[in-house]
């Protein structure tokens, strides 16, 4: 289960980290940070980049932190859009490196970075884990991120919306049609 803050809780860590409070800084840390792997690590599939990239966040979160302004109606709802921004602008700065690299290093491999044997036998869900995240690969950037914020993160269609910036309709068309692609996708592999 995560943990979660009441809106009252989030206004006050909220004023003690922006006023050097680094125990008001480790519980927002404490509060996003697996979330935000998760997001991260399920849209690029390699961990070490992930937990990068989750570091990154925090140190810009920190930066911006003095001039992030709260909806005081919504904090939680406020701070965690805020912190979905910053990770998927880093998200598109790390595409946007390795769309400029002329090569791949070893190390970067999936196969090769992982160097623990791969049982002999994987377990039904196992497979369908690998091949439902293949499938989502095929998926549009915002049909991705919407079914990961919606049944990954247990967001509601109104704070996927304030975390990407569209309104409740356009969420729930855009999770309707993220759905059918999946099913889609997962029904012409299952025949091939």
């Amino acid at each position: 289960m995560q943990d979660v803050c009441s809106d009252a809780e989030m206004l006050a860590l909220l004023q003690a980290a922006r006023a050097g409070d680094s125990a008001a800084y480790d519980r927002l840390y404490n509060l996003y940070s697996d979330r935000v792997f998760r997001y991260l690590y399920a849209r690029i599939g390699q961990r070490e980049v992930a937990e990068d990239l989750t570091a990154d966040v925090f140190v810009r979160l920190l930066q911006n932190l003095p001039r992030f302004r709260v909806n005081a109606a919504r904090p939680v709802a406020s701070f965690s859009a805020f912190v979905y921004r910053v990770a998927g602008n880093l998200l598109t700065d790390q595409y946007r490196k390795q769309k400029h690299r002329d090569h791949q290093d070893i190390d970067d491999q999936p196969f090769l970075a992982d160097k623990r044997p791969e049982p002999f036998a994987q377990t039904a869900a196992s497979e369908n884990k690998g091949e439902l995240m293949d499938a989502m690969k095929q998926l549009g950037a915002e049909q991705q991120a919407v079914l990961l914020y919606r049944f990954g993160e247990e967001y509601s269609v109104l704070e996927v919306a304030e975390i990407m910036g569209k309104t409740t309709g356009a969420i729930k068309a855009l999770q309707h049609r993220a759905i059918a692609n999946l099913r889609r996708i997962l029904t012409v592999e299952a025949i091939s």
